[in-house]
């Protein structure tokens, strides 16, 4: 009995450190670019009521975009530390990401891919040219903790 509940033990142990990052929360490695969204973000997998996911989506394919969008920041226009141990790093229009509502944000998103546009996506259906809102659509995201708050 006491030779079964070692064997046991020792296969959980093995499970759980041979897990796939997939299955555990990601965390954003501190040379990704963390954006300041001024203008807000918004969790896409359970926005506000009356939300326009389908534009959002619609702009995203146009973007580029390969998977379905999960959040989106708006007024994204100044770069924050992703940790408390790293500098700013520039965002370079896509690719991984982290999305705050401001820098002490409680919590943000972390997104695996991203695009963006200048201008108002969300009222007029589209990038407006010249625009200087900076929205920054992502996939992949994921709502945890700021590690800058905690």
């Amino acid at each position: 009995m006491k030779r079964t509940l070692t064997a046991a033990s020792l296969a959980l142990a093995a499970a759980l450190a041979l897990a796939s990052p997939a299955e555990a929360a990601p965390t954003p490695p501190g040379d990704t670019p963390a954006l300041a969204c001024g203008l807000g973000t918004v969790d896409l997998t359970n926005p506000p009521i009356g939300y326009p996911v389908a534009t959002i989506n619609d702009v995203a394919r146009k973007l580029g975009l390969a998977e379905v969008p999960t959040a989106v920041g708006l007024g994204c226009d100044r770069s924050v530390p992703t940790d408390p141990y790293s500098g700013t790093h520039p965002y370079p229009g896509s690719g991984p990401v982290v999305l705050r509502s401001s820098e002490r944000a409680p919590t943000q998103e972390y997104c695996t891919d991203s695009v963006s546009a200048l201008g108002d996506i969300i009222g007029n259906g589209g990038p407006v040219p010249g625009g200087k809102t900076l929205a920054v659509i992502g996939s992949g995201c994921v709502v945890e903790a700021n590690p800058i708050v905690i």
